[in-house]
């Protein structure tokens, strides 16, 4: 199973981490790992390359993790939608393949 977490700081985003296959079926032919990836991966480009924020972030077979570090408000801001924006795609995406992908919240201090 995928397991997707957002953290969430004083009720908005401050990154995510997702970890695991979600074993819809065989590498290379899953669709959940699929939608799952292209997702983070997009939402990390977002915040890294349009509109280059300050993010620490790591990247390893099966698992990305991203957690941000932003001075500047409307920076922060940016990627504050940008994580919502995949979180909401995550949970529509675990709707359907609940079996596969769980999708959750964790308050960070």
């Amino acid at each position: 199973m995928t397991r997707a977490v957002v953290f969430i700081k004083g009720g908005k985003p401050k990154g995510f981490r997702i970890a695991g296959h979600s074993d819809f079926a065989d590498e290379g032919e899953d669709i959940v790992c699929s939608a799952v990836s292209a997702l983070a991966q997009t939402t990390l480009l977002g915040i890294l390359k349009t509109i280059v924020a300050n993010a620490k972030y790591s990247m390893h077979k099966g698992c990305l993790q991203c957690t941000i570090n932003e001075s500047d408000e409307q920076k922060r801001r940016d990627c504050e939608l940008l994580i919502e924006v995949m979180h909401d795609g995550l949970r529509s995406i675990e709707k359907d393949y609940r079996k596969y992908l769980s999708v959750s919240e964790r308050e960070v201090t």
